[in-house]
């Protein structure tokens, strides 16, 4: 027997896990409701041509039930919402956007690093301070400690006067930085009223800067500018996200590790819904019956 998948929601979210010794595609599709925090079904493929079959089995009055559709910049699951679910709007996960804005600022920061190596062998404060407190100019400045001993020089700073010093002796590094903030804040910030003529400033921006490291991130922009505008609705009073996803592809890599290297996949689909869902429907088949006689037990029992 198998455990039905559950029926489309109003908000799901489509995401990916590695299971190279489950399936032969090397990837697994989990499909995800953030409201009613159970998963939907795992499909043991994420080609496209794979996900339009199975969504083509699914009742079109179903997937039109289907109102918001939220992905990481996997090209497929963009082509597939498009085709299979008309009526959703297609949302890319904030989380996925800045971590590629992330990567692109640490390319900066090492490139700028590199450029004042010299620095290395006088000891100075600036090429040590990049080295050592480099989390300072990634991290949420609200979240990093007011006052801190930088045990190079023995002196008490700020946080402030720490990302200062380090963004005071380049120019490129202090843009880059403001232009990350200034995303940062738009993604925190923005409403689904406002972020459309904020977005096109920000791309702007970005362009107008000359920082090669950025073109990466401002075609990406430009390539998922719908799905980051789409993803300032809201439900209920609150931006959806992705991030219920993330948490139940760490529990199903879990799974994974403690299944002792299964290979039969309906076997682990059916673990993982049970232990993540609260409940999940069961498929009886033909074969989840048998005419074989119940024996009695093995083993020697002791009278009491």
């Amino acid at each position: 027997m198998d455990l039905r998948r559950l029926q489309l929601p109003p908000v799901l979210c489509i995401d990916e896990v590695y299971a190279k010794k489950l399936t032969k595609h090397s990837y697994c599709c989990v499909l995800y409701s953030p409201q009613w925090k159970k998963i939907i079904d795992i499909i043991d493929s994420r080609h496209k041509l794979n996900l339009i079959d199975y969504f083509s089995s699914i009742p079109i009055q179903e997937k039109d039930n289907v109102k918001f559709v939220f992905i990481d910049m996997w090209e497929t699951y963009r082509q597939v919402a498009k085709l299979c679910l008309p009526k959703a709007v297609i949302c890319v996960d904030s989380f996925h956007v800045i971590s590629h804005l992330n990567l692109a600022f640490k390319k900066i920061r090492i490139k700028v690093m590199n450029r004042y190596e010299h620095l290395k062998k006088e000891n100075h404060n600036y090429y040590w301070l990049l080295k050592k407190y480099n989390n300072f100019l990634m991290a949420d400045i609200a979240k990093l400690p007011d006052r801190l001993k930088v045990t190079h020089s023995g002196m008490y700073l700020t946080k402030y006067q720490i990302i200062d010093y380090m963004l005071s002796l380049d120019k490129d590094l202090k843009l880059a930085y403001e232009l990350k903030e200034e995303y940062r804040v738009f993604n925190s910030t923005a409403s689904s009223e406002n972020a459309n003529e904020w977005l096109d400033e920000l791309i702007l921006k970005f362009y107008n800067s000359n920082i090669e490291e950025y073109y990466d991130f401002i075609h990406l922009l430009q390539n998922w500018r719908n799905e980051i505008i789409n993803s300032f609705n809201k439900l209920n009073g609150h931006r959806i996200s992705n991030g219920p996803m993330e948490r139940v592809n760490r529990d199903i890599k879990t799974i994974f590790s403690i299944s002792f290297g299964s290979t039969n996949f309906a076997r682990v689909r059916n673990r993982i819904m049970f232990s993540i869902n609260d409940s999940s429907p069961i498929l009886y088949t033909r074969k989840s019956f048998s005419n074989k006689k119940v024996g009695k037990p093995r083993g020697k029992y002791k009278k009491k």
